[in-house]
């Protein structure tokens, strides 16, 4: 994808300077062909730690599930780091999984969404989805959110579902007052839904490979990384990322990376 940087002062540093005769400080985005953002700040040793989730309500969360939020909001307690977290509007809806949406806010977290249902937006540059059917979509995601006490301001930057769009729904999206945002290209971390023995199967193994081997080549500088908190069938414990957060921080924070989410643009 063609990657444009864009220059945005931000709004707290822009009070700042009135008052300390400082430069304000600029965030940095790198966007896709798109629009969409994929990097922040490039130019920092920090990496913005992204989950989603869907629960998938034809077969009560057997493939599709937030199973995966109580460990990795307990990994992020004990590593003292917060991330941003995007599930569905069904996720929050779902009783179980309520105690965990509400230490996300608690525990200073940031909460979007990844819309209502998990639409599919586009498939191969082709629309799949209206502007009023994602608007009606994201009406249900919205009060959903509220339901938690949070206004728009609080969760207005937001991850496509499937991290699939093209110009057309992206513009929708943005339409209602959206920043998107997805995660950066060039790792694996999304591909835990495929199941051993399957020709696609991607192992745990080889997607922490690949973190590693992106940033020797790369830099994590402005990574935004994505993690499923999710329990996809087929697959143990030890062979979900999720499991290996602590040794990702751990090893990032060796190389010295720190951590930011949604609330520090």
């Amino acid at each position: 994808m063609k990657l444009v940087r864009t220059i945005i002062p931000a709004l707290c540093a822009l009070i700042l300077i009135s008052c300390s005769g400082n430069s304000p400080k600029e965030n940095v985005f790198e966007y896709d062909e798109f629009g969409v953002v994929t990097k922040i700040n490039p130019d920092e040793k920090s990496v913005w730690l992204v989950f989603t989730a869907h629960y998938s309500l034809d077969d009560n969360g057997y493939f599709e599930n937030f199973d995966g939020v109580v460990p990795v909001l307990n990994t992020l307690k004990e590593k003292e780091v917060k991330g941003s977290f995007f599930p569905t509007g069904i996720c929050l809806e779902v009783e179980k999984y309520q105690e965990a949406v509400r230490r996300i806010i608690d525990e200073g977290h940031y909460l979007s969404s990844h819309s209502f249902n998990h639409l599919l937006l586009s498939e191969n540059g082709r629309t799949l989805v209206s502007a009023d059917s994602i608007k009606a979509d994201f009406a249900l995601m919205e009060a959903s959110l509220e339901k938690y006490g949070l206004k728009k301001e609080q969760y207005d930057w937001l991850i496509p579902p499937y991290e699939t769009y093209n110009q057309e729904t992206a513009d929708a999206m943005r339409d209602l007052g959206y920043k998107l945002v997805n995660p950066t290209p060039g790792f694996k971390t999304g591909m835990d839904w495929t199941s051993p023995g399957a020709p696609n199967y991607i192992s745990t193994e080889e997607i922490l490979e690949g973190i590693w081997q992106y940033e020797s080549e790369n830099s994590m500088n402005g990574v935004i990384l994505l993690i499923h908190a999710m329990n996809y069938p087929d697959r143990p414990d030890e062979d979900r990322p999720y499991t290996y957060l602590g040794e990702i921080i751990d090893t990032l924070r060796s190389k010295g990376y720190t951590f930011k989410t949604m609330f520090d643009l």
